[in-house]
């Protein structure tokens, strides 16, 4: 009885040892479920449309944290804010105008113009009384009224010879001074080869003491009886 047991128990036994090896020794690919394409297989190709979950993120948009600046972040440095720029200090210094002193400017005065003072003196002798060898200031010859308007206005070196006109004309020939054309105010006029002189005043005017019945009068250049010689041309700087 126990033996007939044991022979089903040993039967059984080997029954399922078999169906086991079955279970597990059966093909593995016929059981497996087919694999899944791999990512690199089935990832489409990419496009330049953004991604809707990186905008609409309700997480990304409600956090507090992203959207409250960072104090440290915003706070304003006040070294930077009140230190001043050097480099603007400078530039300031150096572009800044320079005064000129309004003395300095004084210092330069224009130069006078000697002929028109030689006229002015010239004509304060009109009318005055024509004596022979007299130098002013209250009678004159003609020699002595150009000489006395040369020593007044400070330019006698401008005029060489002696007191008469005939040593004038000379001088100035000896020195090619002489011309008949283009006078200038203050140049000496001689008529006669020496014989009278006058100073010329423009416009084709001349002063000269005359003789005693005429005394200093003011004529026109050929008015005179002596012929009209030359210009002396008085190089006045």
């Amino acid at each position: 009885m126990r033996f007939t047991h044991g022979l089903r128990a040993i039967s059984l036994a080997t029954v399922v040892a078999f169906a086991g090896i079955a279970a597990i020794g059966g093909p593995v690919a016929a059981t497996d479920p087919a694999p899944s394409p791999t990512p690199e297989a089935s990832a489409p190709v990419a496009s330049a449309t953004p991604d809707p979950s990186a905008s609409t993120d309700p997480a990304a948009s409600t956090d507090p944290a992203a959207a409250t600046p960072d104090p440290a972040a915003t706070t304003t440095d006040p070294l930077a804010t009140t230190t001043p720029d050097a480099t603007s200090t400078v530039d300031a210094v150096v572009v800044s105008p320079i005064p000129v002193p309004v003395a300095a400017a004084a210092i330069v005065k224009p130069k006078p113009n000697l002929r028109a003072r030689m006229i002015r003196i010239a004509r304060a002798q009109l009318h005055k009384r024509y004596v022979r060898g007299a130098i002013g200031p209250r009678a004159f010859d003609c020699s002595g009224l150009v000489r006395y308007v040369f020593r007044k206005a400070g330019l006698s070196r401008y005029l060489g010879g002696g007191h008469s006109a005939r040593a004038m004309y000379r001088w100035g020939r000896a020195h090619h001074l002489t011309s008949r054309h283009h006078p200038r105010i203050g140049d000496v006029v001689v008529w006669g080869r020496g014989s009278h002189v006058g100073i010329y005043i423009g416009h084709g005017k001349v002063i000269s003491a005359l003789n005693p019945r005429q005394g200093i009068r003011i004529t026109r250049l050929h008015a005179l009886s002596a012929r009209f010689t030359t210009f002396i041309h008085v190089r006045i700087r």
